[in-house]
């Protein structure tokens, strides 16, 4: 999005209703699953406002997301792994809001994509790791999270395939994913608060989007309610795949 054009275009009209479907959507996956906002509607924020403001913007919406799930983050998360993942995600965000900045994104984008694709096929043949995993692996999917979130606002997908990979529950799983963007999420919006890259026009269309996004996560976590730990884990390992897919395309 030109931060120069006139703020009533900018927040009104068809595009708006477009971006208010696509978000929606994203909230009934974040609700659902804790992840997968993102790459459902990053597609098409891009092509209605441009790549930066889609970043920034999706961030906005994960400030009021994050308060609101907060209570169940607190109950389920199991923080002895999550911890060290969101530790180590605050430390690379800022390198990541850089890269967003001055370089292209897209071959990170990819290259991640790929190592999602290949953990996800490995889950679905029913592997899982037996053994806790050490702190530098865990800081090391911490961090490289963390960096393809500040850049790319995509960290969700390969911290939910680790979180599944061992021997967490689904309530676990879910939780652990929000408990993660909950340490990213403020920090994000902090270090593009310092680069300036919040304008009017990106802060009244994050308001504006605010509610539909926050349906769509009511929505999706009423679905979730009751559902049995072998099809949570088949509906989450299809949307990282599709996810996985549809980043190495866009």
């Amino acid at each position: 999005m030109d931060f120069n054009q006139d703020l009533i275009t900018a927040v009104i009209g068809q595009d708006l209703i477009v971006a208010a479907i696509g978000v929606f959507f994203a909230g009934l996956s974040r609700g659902f699953s804790g992840f997968g906002a993102a790459l459902i509607v990053m597609p098409i924020l891009s092509i209605l406002y441009g790549p930066v403001p889609a970043v920034v913007v999706m961030t906005l919406l994960e400030v009021p997301a994050t308060a609101f799930l907060l209570p169940l983050v607190v109950k389920h998360a199991n923080w002895r792994a999550v911890m060290p993942l969101g530790l180590a995600s605050l430390v690379t965000i800022p390198m990541g809001a850089w890269i967003l900045i001055a370089l292209d994104t897209e071959t990170l984008q990819r290259s991640i994509a790929i190592l999602v694709l290949i953990f996800a096929a490995l889950l679905a043949t029913g592997w899982r790791y037996s053994r806790p995993p050490t702190m530098p692996v865990m800081l090391g999917i911490g961090g490289l999270s963390g960096l393809l979130g500040g850049a790319a606002n995509m960290s969700g997908p390969l911290v939910v395939v680790f979180l599944l990979a061992g021997q967490n529950t689904v309530h676990q799983v879910r939780a652990g994913v929000m408990a993660y963007f909950s340490f990213s999420t403020l920090l994000r919006a902090a270090v593009y608060t310092w680069h300036g890259l919040y304008a009017v026009e990106t802060l009244m269309l994050g308001a504006v989007l605010t509610a539909p996004y926050l349906i769509g996560i009511w929505v999706g976590s009423r679905l979730f309610k009751g559902v049995s730990d072998r099809l949570f884990r088949i509906l989450v390992l299809t949307l990282v795949t599709v996810m996985g897919v549809a980043a190495l395309l866009w």
